[in-house]
């Protein structure tokens, strides 16, 4: 969908890593019901950048990956650079889905 510049306000949603949950089901959950806003405000000419944390999201990738490689030997361990980019391609990718 190309941009198209509405005729409203222009408003920016900060979405904070823990507005986002604790799980990654509680996460698309909430994800799917901040999407139904989003478009909504969209729909009514508003103008919307969405920006969002990960810190939470970051800590559960670190964790997941460090709990691997403590139980099974080949998982890597997984510096938070990576880890923050994971977080942010899935979050990214939910808000996107969840819009369309």
């Amino acid at each position: 969908m190309p941009y198209q510049k509405g005729e409203g306000p222009s408003v920016v949603i900060a979405l904070g890593g823990n507005a986002l949950g604790n799980t990654p089901q509680e996460q698309l959950a909430l994800v799917k019901n901040t999407a139904k806003h989003i478009v909504d405000m969209v729909g009514e000419g508003t103008n919307v950048v969405v920006s969002h944390g990960n810190g939470p999201q970051v800590g559960m990738i670190n964790n997941a990956f460090a709990y691997a490689s403590q139980h099974d030997g080949k998982t890597p361990e997984m510096p938070f650079p990576e880890a923050g980019a994971m977080s942010q391609g899935y979050i990214g990718y939910q808000l996107s889905q969840a819009i369309l």
